[in-house]
């Protein structure tokens, strides 16, 4: 608030109020010149006088409501369960009525078991592995023409052994 300067800058000329009071009556009197004299809504004659009349009348009267007459809520909720009740069951005996024979362990394909255990990193032991694949199905030509290269072999070791690469190379290059 201090900070504020204390003129606003306004001014207001001098001799502005001089004449006001004089201009504001001019004003009213113009505007009262502009209100009709006569207003524009009439009232019936004796219209107040029966009145009172009327209104106990129309109050003392009992007029019946007309009813209109709802379609049967139950109706309709029987209709809608009677038809969910049919669609449920048609679409329980599609689903548990199959007739065809059950799918069976031989009936999956290789190619979708392998796709399942890379896609969910299953650690399978090598002996579990060895008792599902048997040995005819193993070709020869399926572990000799795979191409691994030396990184490969070197990440693998570290990884899965624990073994100190570089004490390998220690131990050979000391020979």
């Amino acid at each position: 608030m201090k900070s504020l300067p204390k003129n606003s800058g306004f001014k207001m000329p001098e001799s502005y109020l001089d004449n006001f009071s004089e201009k504001l009556n001019n004003t009213i009197a113009q505007e009262q010149i502009a209100i009709p004299k006569k207003e524009g809504f009439t009232v019936p004659d004796n219209y107040f006088d029966s009145i009172h009349q009327n209104i106990q009348t129309k109050l003392n009267q009992k007029t019946e409501p007309k009813v209109i007459k709802l379609s049967s809520f139950k109706k309709r909720l029987y209709a809608t369960s009677s038809i969910a009740a049919v669609v449920a069951i048609l679409i329980a005996a599609v689903v548990f009525n199959n007739s065809s024979t059950p799918i069976s362990f031989q009936d999956i394909a290789a190619s979708d078991i392998e796709s399942y255990f890379d896609e969910n990193d299953i650690d399978f032991p090598t002996y579990d592995l060895a008792q599902i694949i048997s040995i005819d199905d193993i070709n020869v030509s399926d572990v000799t023409e795979s191409e691994i290269n030396e990184d490969e072999i070197m990440n693998y070791l570290e990884s899965n052994n624990g073994i100190d690469i570089q004490g390998i190379y220690l131990d050979e290059d000391e020979k």
